[in-house]
């Protein structure tokens, strides 16, 4: 174990024909196939994910195949190897051309592919025929991860994409039939998929034939897996920790995967770190154990990026995952050239991002070409990274929601243009703005839902946002006017009031007039005298001028107050809380337009937030900040360093992140909706990030509250179910969701 380059496990990349010598626990399972293979010349390799099909044929079948363990008149053999990708029959054309000249260039794969589609599988025939010759050799197709196929076809709207997929299949089935030539074909393919096979026309036939299905290995094969490659090389394997693999393997789904980057990972601590001479249980420890040694893996490389790096690792990574129709997480992989238009970044920084999650054996990401077009396709290397990196789910989950909420804003608008729905409303319409206020979506995000979803949310994005700036427009006019009539109504009740009851003081004294009243309470300038002037003329001449005199005031004496906590802290937040306040527009992305005139303060303001942000002292300190949360881990550390108006906040996303993964989730009553305020609320408002607020402000998601009593948290938003916890008084947490049942307020926290 002395040799700190190299590891014998591959982590969770498949194996490769060189690395069969590795490839440890799958002797009988290749004997099948090649028996399978001998009777059919097409055998479709099915399994879940991580049951390890691609490595069975890439390391197990194919080596049995050159080692001459299938003859048929000769042990030469031409082995393709292909994934149906965005092109696939480009791709087939170019995995079989290279192998007869590997510095074929695109236009001849070109020129194959259309013969191809002229004169179907015999230009293929045609093509390889003199390689039969020659050399009298056999010919192997692996298709792997057959299932892109399925997502190729079913998710454009381009109807020749359905045609080209119908004819990859036949031509990989006809030549796997004919009788001129030995070519044998195998496909890997997730079962989970096997249902949608049916249509094609031949496809499921086939698979009836000969369909191997990869089955679980046994205590024995994965002691030879886990203990195999190490001993090959001179490492030692602790008997203890053999028997915790295989246990802990059995509590875990994509147990392969899992185990080789485990084991990857616990071969680098030993030679770089422990060097105690043993793979041991020391050694399983540091590395977080099978269920986290991934997820660990993948923060250590999310922590090595820059904050503005890890928001582009998080778009990224967002654009490469999804949720599909029945619920499953799963890949999805992306040209570059698309998630540079996505993010706004160069091809530079995005390959920066994407290295940081390749090098040093992460082979968290892969990168291939797509046909001839020059581009690159950019994917995850395996699924199971979804499924146990912590981050990664969360952020899928997110998009996820995100996604939800604009398909929800275009059936809307679609019900709107076809008059069988108002404009947005209500708690509706508040939903949906805060969503588009937070997500900030744009026009190149929703393109792949409004093609690969469903027609009728083709091209609707403009529309939807117009539908939800109209909305937005009739709300607010809305709500003006019912403050109009509110402070109507109530002036003239005040009014009714002060008739009655200084009609009687009127008429027995001499009062002064209105006019030198006024000149007092102006003369004082100050929130009483304005106050005295309204209480003696409630009706008076410059009633209104009062008013609006005692607004401005107050208003002024606020701002005075922001602008002293400003300066006094000198911290970006700071100065974003006095813009903030002295706000008066905002354009429909929430960005401010327009300060008031009193805030005399706001080009200063500005300066000093682009001067603090350059500032390499303010960097140091929300450094600082930064690494003492994280140092302590925990929710509270987290909030602290959110709500903290000392720093930057850099690292707020991220924080926001690790909430979820530290903290657990509850449900819990919290008041009674009352507009924009709660009513009887169970909490107080101390921070929101970006906008103003009151201590009962109606809350938001991402907002941080702090208890005003002792609550039950319960484990289902309909609070039925108790989790045995306590939300306490005077603590603080962090709001992850907000919705109604009639006027109560329910909330869901991390806590």
């Amino acid at each position: 174990m002395s040799d700190k380059s190299f590891n014998p496990y591959v982590g969770l990349r498949p194996f490769t024909e060189e690395e069969n010598l590795l490839f440890f626990g799958r002797d009988e399972q290749t004997l099948e196939l090649l028996q399978r293979l001998h009777s059919n010349r097409f055998v479709a390799v099915v399994g879940s994910s991580g049951s390890g099909k691609s490595s069975l044929i890439r390391a197990g079948l194919i080596p049995a195949l050159k080692g001459g363990f299938l003859v048929e008149n000769s042990s030469q053999w031409l082995v393709a190897v292909m994934k149906p990708g965005q092109n696939p029959m480009y791709n087939l054309a170019e995995t079989i051309l290279r192998q007869i000249n590997y510095n074929i260039e695109a236009p001849g794969i070109q020129a194959l592919v259309k013969r191809i589609k002229k004169e179907g599988v015999s230009a293929l025939l045609n093509t390889i025929q003199p390689l039969r010759i020659n050399k009298n050799a056999n010919f192997f197709l692996l298709v792997d991860q057959f299932e892109e196929l399925f997502r190729f076809s079913m998710k454009q709207t381009d109807a020749s994409h359905k045609t080209e997929a119908i004819d990859f299949v036949n031509i990989i089935l006809k030549l796997s039939e004919q009788k001129h030539i030995p070519f044998y074909v195998v496909l890997t393919m997730r079962s989970d998929f096997i249902g949608d096979c049916a249509q094609f026309f031949g496809l499921p036939e086939a698979l009836n034939k000969s369909q191997y299905l990869v089955p679980r290995l046994n205590r024995l094969e994965l002691k030879k897996v886990i203990e195999g490659p190490a001993k090959l090389y001179g490492g030692k394997f602790n008997t203890a920790l053999t028997s915790r693999l295989i246990n802990d393997l059995g509590k875990v789904k994509d147990e392969l995967p899992l185990v080789q980057h485990a084991l990857m990972r616990m071969w680098d601590y030993e030679v770089r770190v422990d060097k105690s001479g043993e793979l041991d249980l020391e050694d399983y420890k540091q590395i977080g154990g099978i269920e986290n040694a991934l997820s660990v893996h993948a923060d250590e490389a999310l922590k090595e990026l820059k904050p503005k790096e890890v928001s582009l690792a998080k778009s990224l990574f967002q654009t490469l995952t999804t949720i599909d129709e029945n619920g499953r997480k799963i890949r999805r992989p992306a040209q570059l050239s698309y998630l540079k238009k996505l993010t706004g970044a160069s091809e530079d920084k995005l390959q920066t991002v994407i290295n940081n999650f390749i090098k040093e054996n992460r082979s968290f990401l892969v990168v291939g070409n797509i046909g001839d077009t020059g581009d690159k396709l950019i994917d995850i290397s395996h699924e199971s990274l979804i499924r146990h990196w912590k981050i990664l789910n969360h952020w899928v989950e997110e998009e996820n929601n995100a996604a939800v909420q604009y398909l929800g804003l275009c059936d809307a608008q679609l019900a709107y243009s076809e008059n069988r729905k108002d404009l947005l409303s209500g708690k509706e319409f508040e939903i949906t703005q805060e969503w588009f206020k937070s997500f900030e979506p744009s026009k190149i995000w929703a393109e792949r839902f409004n093609t690969n979803f469903d027609e009728k949310y083709k091209d609707r994005f403009d529309e939807s946002i117009n539908y939800l700036s109209n909305s937005a427009k009739v709300y607010n006019k809305k709500k003006l006017n019912a403050r109009r009539v509110k402070r109507f109504k109530k002036g003239i009740l005040y009014t009714v009031i002060t008739l009655l009851s200084l009609g009687t003081f009127y008429y027995f004294t001499r009062p002064i007039t209105d006019q030198k009243a006024w000149d007092l309470a102006v003369s004082e300038n100050t929130v009483g005298s304005y106050e005295t002037y309204i209480d003696s003329y409630g009706k008076g001449e410059y009633a209104t001028v009062a008013h609006d005199s005692i607004a401005s005031l107050k208003f002024k004496k606020d701002l005075r107050a922001f602008w002293l906590e400003a300066t006094t802290l000198n911290a970006v937040k700071g100065y974003e809380n006095y813009l903030n306040f002295a706000a008066t527009t905002r354009d429909a992305d929430g960005k401010i337009t327009g300060f008031s005139k009193l805030a005399k303060y706001v080009p200063i303001a500005q300066k000093k937030i682009d001067s603090l942000r350059n500032s390499e002292s303010t960097t140091l300190l929300d450094d600082n900040a930064w690494k003492i949360a994280q140092s302590k881990n925990r929710v509270s550390s987290y909030l602290n360093y959110i709500k903290n108006e000392k720093v930057i906040g850099e690292y707020d996303m991220i924080a926001m992140v690790k909430l979820q993964e530290v903290g657990k989730t509850g449900f819990l009553y919290a008041g009674k909706a009352n507009n924009e305020q709660i009513y009887e609320p169970v909490f107080d408002l101390i921070y929101r990030n970006g906008g103003e607020f009151k201590d009962d402000s109606m809350l938001r998601v991402n907002d941080i509250v702090r208890t005003l009593q002792n609550r039950r948290i319960y484990n289902d938003p309909a609070v039925r179910n108790e989790s045995g916890n306590l939300v306490r008084q005077d603590s603080i947490y962090f709001v992850k969701s907000v919705f109604l049942q009639g006027n109560a307020v329910f909330v869901e926290i991390i806590y």
